[in-house]
């Protein structure tokens, strides 16, 4: 999930894609349906607010009760934004989320990074069942996950006829509690982690954060280069993980937060190597 004013403009931006795409006037519900098809599910009604701000904007215009279409100033505002997707870092994205993020340890409250699913209604109960095993195995960061169904809307999100959306906390959330700690957290590389009998022996592919624009993990997932399910069922297992770095100063206070999180619920595969130590076969830069 992205800010407020991230999100929102990255909405628009596919709206104003959309109607680019189309000589003839468009509708608010086909819109909504192909955004759905992109990712982003929105209910009727959110369409129509989006579409309300970029009509004041001059970005597109009414004709009539046929729907909208984009305007010079439009497709204008559209070549700038793509311009700097092509250019934008996963990295700074990641980081900006992270920043994003208010969960207090106290209270157990506040905003979270989450991974949101679309399922097929069908695949509800073996989805649940999935959940279970990955919490039993602690490869989810957090206790926490919502499900809506039917046409419920959550936070702009909605659930199409016939799908369930799945929600679970992103380990970017641990992040944005490390950074809000004072931490000075470097995430470095996203790669895959050999196990054997559930411990942690090496990775075996990396790829550096900096400077790219794909998602290191999903290339990973993609590509079906994991075996999470053998590592449930066997221990052993190609698993996604990331690799950050911290200064070593930050050590002790880095464990106190890890620890605080697992008296909390909280869990995932967490390893805190030592100062200037290789970790799982990477070496790490001076002094962290």
């Amino acid at each position: 999930m992205h800010s407020v004013r991230d999100d929102t403009n990255r909405k628009e931006i596919e709206i104003l894609r959309i109607l680019s795409e189309h000589r003839e006037p468009v509708g608010s519900t086909i819109i909504r349906n192909e955004l759905s098809k992109r990712g982003f599910l929105l209910s009727d009604r959110a369409v129509r607010y989006h579409l309300k701000i970029l009509e004041e904007r001059g970005l597109v215009k009414g004709v009539g009760v046929e729907g909208r279409i984009i305007t010079d100033k439009g497709l204008d505002e559209l070549r700038r934004s793509l311009a700097y997707e092509r250019i934008g870092s996963i990295l700074t994205r990641y980081l900006s989320l992270a920043y994003r993020v208010t969960y207090s340890l106290d209270d157990e409250r506040g905003d979270v990074v989450a991974n949101v699913m679309v399922v097929d209604k069908d695949y509800r109960e073996y989805v649940m069942n999935i959940l279970k095993l990955l919490k039993d195995r602690d490869l989810l960061p957090a206790p926490y996950y919502k499900i809506i169904d039917g046409e419920e809307e959550y936070r702009g999100v909605y659930a199409p006829e016939g799908r369930i959306i799945v929600f679970t906390v992103c380990n970017l959330t641990i992040d944005g509690i490390l950074i809000h700690s004072g931490v000075p957290l470097i995430l470095r590389y996203g790669g895959l982690v050999q196990f054997i009998d559930y411990k942690p022996l090496r990775f075996t592919e990396l790829i550096a954060y900096e400077g790219t624009t794909i998602p290191p993990l999903e290339v990973f997932i993609y590509r079906r280069m994991t075996s999470i399910m053998r590592y449930i069922s066997s221990g052993s297992g190609l698993i996604p993980a990331n690799l950050r770095e911290i200064p070593m100063e930050a050590y002790n206070e880095v464990k106190d937060i890890i620890d605080t999180l697992h008296d909390k619920g909280w869990r995932g595969i967490v390893m805190l190597g030592k100062p200037n130590e290789p970790i799982l076969g990477i070496p790490v830069s001076m002094d962290r």
